[in-house]
Parts: C-alpha cells; structure tokens; sequence
C-alpha cells in the first residue's frame, strides 16, 4: 500500500439486524476516500469462525499489518456477542 493509501481512520462496531442477527460495520478512510462496509450476518459468523482473518471485502483497502494490530480487539468484539455471559 503506497503512502498516498495510508489509512487515516478505521473503526469498527457489532451490529445487530432487524431480525437479530449480528453484522459487524468497517468504516475504513484514506486521505482522499473512505467506505464504510457492512458485513452480511452470515460473513460476520464466519469472521468469528476464522478467528478474524480478513474478510476478502475489505482486503483491497487496507493492508495487512494494520488488520493485525486490529485483530485481537475485534475478536474481543464479536466474543462479546458470540460468547454467552457467565452464570
């Protein structure tokens, strides 16, 4: 990823559908563009599966070490919804 693609921003949130499915949101900005994808329920499930591999959407707009530096928290953000409390 070249300087002029340096990620400026990027966050994440747990959401949940109408239906109560949960879909994780990546806002995602560079210096001149952003997106902000949200992923199906589905590809948030297996994002928990895969113990947060990148998912392929977002693969093009950020690099690899950044995602790594994010991974653990956004596992502690899913965990949140896919873990059942203690009794």
């Amino acid at each position: 990823m070249s300087a002029a693609h340096k990620i400026k921003k990027f966050r994440y949130s747990l959401r949940d559908t109408p239906t109560g499915e949960p879909t994780i949101v990546f806002e995602i900005r560079h210096q001149f563009q952003g997106a902000k994808i949200g992923l199906t329920p589905s590809d948030t499930v297996e994002l928990w599966l895969t113990y947060a591999e990148m998912p392929h959407v977002i693969d093009h707009l950020m690099d690899e070490r950044t995602w790594e530096a994010h991974r653990k928290a956004i596992l502690n953000l899913l965990a949140s919804h896919f873990t059942p409390p203690p009794r």
